[in-house]
């Protein structure tokens, strides 16, 4: 934790780069307000580039009289950040790192100028180190360290907290905290396995019927007694199969019984090939013979012998025999007296 905060307050107490301007409106004590947008932050960008030097940072405006004017840091390089205004990356002297980090400096004063008509940041000369800035609303270049303590001690009360229901003595070091914690996390998650472990043995419980406080014996007996004998089960298969079996007879009866009615077969096909296509696919039999016009292979009705002809069939039928073969009435009659 010390560490920490130590790192923290360098960071803060000597920052390596911090906001010069911010972007829109600034309020100048005294004065009338400057702007700054991204154009005129190119601009001043630019001219800091032409110079080729490094901008001094001096202290309390040092650089502007005709005295020594030792510099407290040295700005490296500008940038525009958008919303968050230009910003100035600074490598500091030992003696200034010392006045930040103490708090001695908080602020500094941006010496810039401005366009007589706009008022738009022009160029930035240098800048130094104050606590009397003119500039309103300037963002401190340190960060107040009173929040830092603040932060310190809410941490302390906290650790102080921890240890106390960790079971661990005041004096307790930050490594003994985390081995604590590190078991604390690991019981945690084999209790974690446990509860799953639970809950996946109750959805078993239910799914077998058992009751929840059923012991071993209890489930061996349930589990026991919902396997088949392997000869029930493969008696159970062949009453499925005869089963399968009667019911493709009664559809193939069906079927042959259906074509022959509706004359779409004939007994001759029906012996040759029809029964065992209608037993063994009864779609392509439907598709095959279903599929025909009625009465298109034996008239619908009774099939009439004429009595003075033995063997001769009904001049019904012979007139449907001929329809089907293509020949008129006076055809057969010249060629069947």
């Amino acid at each position: 934790m010390k560490k920490i905060l130590a790192i923290l307050k360098e960071m803060t107490g000597a920052p390596a780069e911090f906001q010069v301007l911010p972007e829109g409106r600034i309020e100048i004590e005294g004065m009338e307000p400057a702007f700054l947008d991204e154009a005129a932050a190119g601009v001043v960008i630019a001219a800091f580039k032409a110079r080729g030097n490094d901008m001094v940072v001096d202290y309390e405006h040092q650089t502007l009289d005709d005295g020594q004017a030792p510099a407290a840091g040295w700005i490296k390089s500008l940038a525009w950040k958008g919303a968050e205004g230009l910003w100035a990356a600074c490598e500091w002297t030992k003696k200034a790192k010392e006045y930040l980090e103490n708090r001695e400096y908080r602020y500094f004063s941006p010496v810039m100028i401005v366009g007589a008509k706009d008022g738009r940041v022009m160029r930035l000369v240098n800048i130094a180190l104050t606590n009397s800035p003119k500039i309103n609303h300037l963002q401190p270049i340190v960060a107040k360290w009173d929040a830092m303590e603040e932060t310190r001690e809410k941490e302390e009360i906290m650790s102080e907290k921890l240890k106390q229901l960790l079971g661990l003595a005041g004096n307790a070091a930050e490594a003994a905290i985390e081995e604590a914690v590190t078991l604390l996390v690991n019981k945690a998650k084999e209790m974690e396995a446990q509860v799953a472990s639970l809950v996946a043995c109750k959805e078993v419980l239910d799914a077998i019927g058992a009751k929840a406080d059923a012991g071993k014996d209890d489930v061996i007996r349930i589990v026991a007694s919902l396997k088949a004998p392997g000869d029930v089960a493969r008696g159970f298969q062949r009453q499925v199969a005869a089963l399968k079996t009667k019911i493709a007879d009664m559809e193939q009866q069906d079927l042959v019984a259906l074509a022959l009615k509706e004359g779409k077969t004939s007994p001759e096909e029906i012996g040759k090939w029809g029964r065992d296509l209608a037993l063994k696919n009864p779609e392509s039999f439907r598709l095959i013979v279903l599929s025909r016009p009625a009465g298109s292979v034996i008239p619908v009705g009774e099939i009439v012998v004429a009595k003075d002809r033995p063997g001769a069939v009904s001049d019904d039928l012979q007139k449907h025999v001929n329809r089907m073969m293509g020949v008129d009435d006076a055809t057969f009659a010249k060629y069947n007296k």
